[in-house]
């Protein structure tokens, strides 16, 4: 759907910290995206490894792009959003330079500004981490 620049419509990060770079496919409840990981990335340890911390922004941004896509979709305000919790993070493989990670959430349940969604982020098709992410979307403007 979207890809490179195109994803800055719907999140507020930048490089370095842009952790998005794909928009696979969305609607009102799941979003699915990707991130080509480059040895530039300010999340990658030396060897090439990502850190469990830059996993964690990648699903955060994902969610963070669900809800852009959401409002933009429906010509409301793009607003910020925060992570307010994450539960049962669980890391299974670790990614690398050079890896396409693709993550997949499904919102569980939305009440007022805050969604509860579930994260699996794989790597050629296999589990690579997933968690329970409960996002806070700042409606005041």
């Amino acid at each position: 759907m979207y890809s490179g620049d195109g994803i800055k419509t719907f999140i507020p990060q930048r490089e370095p910290m842009l952790m998005v770079d794909k928009l696979f496919a969305c609607d009102e409840s799941t979003v699915e995206t990707g991130l080509k990981v480059l040895d530039s990335n300010i999340f990658v340890y030396e060897g090439g490894v990502v850190s469990e911390a830059g996993m964690i922004e990648h699903i955060a941004q994902s969610a963070a792009c669900f809800a852009g896509y959401n409002d933009w979709i429906n010509n409301r305000p793009i607003v910020l959003g925060y992570i307010a919790e994450i539960k049962k993070f669980a890391l299974s493989a670790a990614a690398h330079v050079g890896d396409e990670l693709v993550s997949s959430l499904k919102v569980v349940s939305q009440a007022m500004n805050i969604t509860l969604m579930d994260a699996t982020t794989t790597i050629d098709g296999k589990v690579a981490a997933s968690c329970k992410i409960k996002i806070f979307m700042d409606k005041k403007k």
